[in-house]
């Protein structure tokens, strides 16, 4: 009897030693198995969010007009309602080979009237680099020298041999050899476009730009919209400044939000409005070159954490560091979503700025009226000229869709198609500069 006790209580020890031994490796490979794995998922995040950044950073900067010249000289807008038909190009000019740009003996006036090319039109001038970044082109992309154009130009008749690079303000041409490209892919994507329209080259204070001679038709839209929680910006702008405390003040419509040592990161919110304004008073280098302003303009939008499926470059000011960009539908612009688009980043030597939109686009729904015709561009100038606005008063003129919300509900926005006029440096539905003639002078 006593031996068997004996032997139980053994049994019971060997038992016990076995369990914590078999405890401490289990512990042990899942500390090991949770690091590597979280790891792996960092780096699997930190990837992704890289991909994620190239591919915004060229969608941003697409070109929102592509117009095809026809074999007479014939200039048409096209676009495809199915597919975005300028990524569809841009993307077959990534298969190429472009080498590096050189200054071009070809005549502006004659190059942009050429007939059987097509052009990839930017609403403003664009870095060639920058380019050359966004398309995988080395030679461009590490080129010496920076230059900066607004359309990109190449020969549909034959083999592509040659593009083109034009600066639509300055009139200068780069043009660069090209290898490995193939007519029949462009031509076979230009014929898929379901949408054309005549137009003509014009210019307006200096700037090329797109006019409508015959007027056009497009299709009205109407958007679910959602207005992110400010709560959302301050996670994302403030919560890693150097001071995690964020304070608060109050003022009628407006909250601000500041953050840092001495304050330094500021959000400020009109609940009115759903505008913010983000402050970085630490960011006191203002970029050096077009390439360095639009790079740091697209990171600054990033970092808000909207997003930018929808969301292109409109232009750039080099004298005052600013860049805008704008929600746009079917490659045009959209209006009054704010008081400046969908973005704006300035820059000074005290800090950067960033005025952006809490309203977002999400689902398209059907519009319950059918395509608006808009008139003739021209004939939109004449009639402004007749109300009594000067001719060198008007700064720009451009198709876009005004942002108008919903008498029936507060989340859903209608979008319909007009003119955009640019007077005193402020962009207006043409019809609201006929009705209001306050800068008539």
């Amino acid at each position: 009897m006593r031996k068997t006790n004996i032997l139980v209580r053994i049994s019971l020890i060997i038992v016990v030693l076995i369990s914590l031994v078999l405890s401490y490796l289990i512990w042990t490979n899942n500390q090991r198995y949770e690091k590597r794995t979280d790891t792996q998922t960092t780096t699997k995040r930190d990837v992704t969010s890289s991909d994620t950044n190239e591919q915004n950073l060229a969608q941003v900067y697409l070109p929102t007009e592509i117009i095809s010249v026809d074999s007479k000289s014939q200039h048409h807008l096209i676009y495809n309602h199915k597919e975005s038909l300028v990524s569809e190009l841009r993307d077959t000019m990534k298969t190429w080979k472009i080498w590096t740009a050189h200054a071009s003996t070809s005549k502006y006036d004659e190059l942009i009237s050429q007939s059987n090319t097509v052009q990839l039109v930017n609403p403003d001038q664009i870095s060639l680099q920058l380019f050359g970044k966004v398309e995988a082109q080395k030679a461009l992309k590490n080129a010496i020298r920076d230059r900066s154009f607004t359309r990109v130009i190449f020969s549909t008749e034959g083999d592509i041999d040659k593009v083109f690079f034009v600066n639509d303000q300055t009139k200068k041409i780069w043009q660069s050899r090209v290898t490995d490209a193939k007519v029949s892919k462009i031509l076979s994507l230009l014929r898929a476009a379901d949408y054309s329209a005549k137009v003509a080259l014009r210019s307006v204070q200096g700037q090329v730009r797109t006019f409508y001679p015959e007027g056009l038709s497009l299709r009205p839209y109407s958007y679910l919209i959602t207005r992110r929680n400010e709560n959302t910006y301050i996670s994302a702008l403030l919560s890693d400044s150097a001071n995690s405390t964020v304070d608060t003040r109050e003022s009628g419509n407006e909250t601000t939000y500041y953050a840092g040592n001495y304050n330094d990161y500021q959000l400020l919110v009109d609940h009115s409005t759903d505008q913010l304004k983000y402050t970085d008073n630490t960011q006191s280098d203002v970029p050096a070159s077009l390439q360095a302003l639009l790079e740091q303009s697209f990171k600054a939008i990033s970092e808000v954490d909207n997003p930018l499926t929808d969301v292109r470059f409109f232009d750039a000011d080099t004298d005052n560091n600013t860049v805008s960009f704008r929600s746009y539908v079917e490659g045009f612009p959209i209006f009054q979503q704010s008081d400046f688009g969908a973005f704006k980043v300035s820059y000074t030597n005290t800090g950067s700025q960033v005025d952006f939109s809490s309203r977002i686009l999400q689902v398209p729904i059907p519009a319950t009226t059918s395509r608006v015709a808009l008139p003739s561009t021209q004939s939109v100038l004449d009639t402004l000229k007749n109300a009594g606005y000067a001719t060198d008063k008007i700064q720009d003129i451009i198709v876009g869709y005004r942002w108008v919300p919903d008498t029936e509900s507060t989340d859903i926005i209608d979008l319909k198609p007009t003119y955009y006029v640019q007077i005193g440096g402020k962009w207006r539905d043409y019809q609201d500069w006929l009705a209001d003639k306050s800068e008539v002078k």
